[in-house]
């Protein structure tokens, strides 16, 4: 049975890529405090929606007594004054952000590499390599898989490929 500490591993394991990483390529990032571009307002996981509401409760409290909007923008409901208000809490998805990503094509046949275009204007591309690079699919892959497994009994109402908008924390 897949438990939300299995989410929280595999978390863990992704922000140790994510530090790794920020070691390799910090000086070519200009990823810091008010660059905020890539904070949209995102859908995610079951598994994962149901991690960052038990962590905002423990952590971030107020963050839950907000009103929820009528309406939702592009930018994440959860910025405040360029800064994540649920930081320590956010999702995956908001952890690999401004890095270089290799991610399988829609074909399935050939690698691509993405990246933030404020970041890595000095560089080319031959530079990215595999190892330099965050698996986007494998993280993916394994997050999807852990939360079909969670949703059977968490979620039994809820499909595989459901997802809830992170907005939905409040509830």
């Amino acid at each position: 049975m897949v438990t939300l500490n299995d989410y929280k591993v595999l978390r863990d394991e992704i922000d140790a890529a994510a530090d790794r990483l920020w070691k390799e390529h910090s000086a070519n990032m200009s990823c810091k405090k008010g660059c905020d571009k890539c904070c949209l307002n995102f859908d995610v996981f079951p598994i994962e929606f149901d991690a960052i509401k038990e962590e905002v409760a423990a952590k971030y409290p107020n963050v839950l007594q907000q009103a929820k909007p009528d309406e939702l923008g592009e930018k994440c409901f959860f910025l405040k004054d360029h800064q994540c208000a649920l930081y320590e809490a956010r999702p995956i998805i908001c952890r690999t952000h401004g890095y270089p990503l290799l991610y399988m094509n829609e074909g399935g046949d050939q690698w691509e590499l993405s990246h933030c275009e404020l970041n890595f204007t000095s560089v080319d591309e031959d530079y990215f390599h595999e190892e330099n690079c965050y698996p986007q699919d494998t993280y993916n892959s394994r997050l999807f898989m852990m939360n079909k497994e969670y949703v059977k009994t968490a979620h039994p109402d809820k499909g595989e490929f459901d997802l809830v908008p992170l907005v939905e924390l409040l509830r």
